[in-house]
């Protein structure tokens, strides 16, 4: 994609973040239609099919995109401190917007597929595996399931504490995380 293109982009993939986004304030993920999409954009069919394959492509964006940012923010090493989850959690709970808080609360099991897919997605590429997780050697084995294992936990601990409108803070979520995936992170430096 040329770069002229791609600056042409940017603007209608953030209209049609933010249409859904809005649209979830009112109506269920599940049931918001790519023509409820581009019309609250103010964007033609074609524009959103240049940019997204389905509406869940966005979802998932966006969220790969937040972890992306988190993980950033956070800390540059591949050290999965208490520190660092206690800000993932932090981080979760400001900035997820407050549409996507009610439809995982509605119980939206899309949503919560395209949350655990985004987790471990950020996870994946957080500590890549080393090999080929197909093979037959068991390090290889470990890392893969540890990292499956710690995107699965996180998921859960994420959905879970939303679904409890955050009743623990973000120190104690960050606390429980490292304590349930001490082995997961050992595995995955």
């Amino acid at each position: 994609m040329n770069l002229s293109l791609r600056n042409r982009t940017q603007p209608s993939k953030e209209w049609i973040t933010l249409a859904l986004f809005q649209l979830m304030e009112k109506t269920q993920y599940s049931h918001i239609s790519i023509t409820e999409i581009t019309r609250k954009a103010g964007l033609a069919r074609q524009t959103f099919y240049r940019n997204y394959e389905d509406k869940d492509e966005i979802l998932y964006e966006y969220l790969c995109a937040q972890y992306a940012s988190y993980w950033r923010i956070i800390d540059e090493d591949n050290e999965l401190n208490e520190d660092m989850l206690i800000a993932f959690f932090d981080m979760w709970q400001q900035h997820t917007p407050p549409s996507l808080i009610e439809n995982i609360c509605s119980g939206d099991r899309k949503v919560r597929q395209i949350i655990f897919r985004s987790v471990d997605f950020s996870i994946q590429e957080r500590f890549p595996n080393r090999t080929n997780p197909e093979s037959l050697h068991q390090q290889e084995s470990l890392h893969y399931y540890a990292q499956r294992s710690m995107s699965s936990t996180l998921h859960v601990l994420l959905i879970e504490w939303t679904l409890r409108r955050f009743q623990e803070s973000c120190k104690e979520m960050g606390r429980l995380a490292f304590q349930l995936t001490g082995s997961m992170r050992e595995l995955l430096i």
